[in-house]
């Protein structure tokens, strides 16, 4: 039995927290909605798969604070700029955009998962305490 660990998340988390999460949702929604929409439903049901993936990691493991999801997140901004780097130039300035709140969601949230200050626990497996 162990006792819960407070992560201590504090309102620049919850702000760059709800910041990815509204980016993942929205762009789930848009690249289903152009599964439909455009000719190429294979390449946006690719994208919406993987912004869902994104929105169930933030969702989850990130809110509890689990530093693998902090690494694994950055997939999101990259994966937004990478096909902006190759995409038409009109919609290119959309996914530079949506990159850059993504990399400021993270940035805000940073500290929470590498701080070493005293009273915040890192939410790491060997943190917790066991009750006898």
């Amino acid at each position: 039995m162990s006792a819960k660990v407070n992560f201590g998340q504090n309102s620049r988390f919850k702000v760059g927290w709800i910041i990815l999460l509204v980016a993942a949702t929205l762009m789930t929604l848009n690249h289903l909605s152009l599964i439909f929409i455009l000719k190429e439903p294979t390449l946006f049901a690719g994208f919406t798969a993987f912004n869902l993936y994104a929105f169930l990691v933030i969702y989850i493991p990130f809110c509890r604070g689990e530093k693998w999801a902090w690494y694994t997140t950055w997939l999101l901004p990259i994966g937004l700029a990478v096909p902006a780097a190759i995409a038409d130039n009109n919609i290119a300035i959309f996914y530079y955009a949506a990159a850059a709140v993504c990399v400021l969601g993270l940035l805000l949230t940073m500290r929470n998962f590498f701080s070493h200050e005293p009273g915040v626990v890192s939410p790491q497996p060997g943190n917790s305490t066991e009750a006898v």
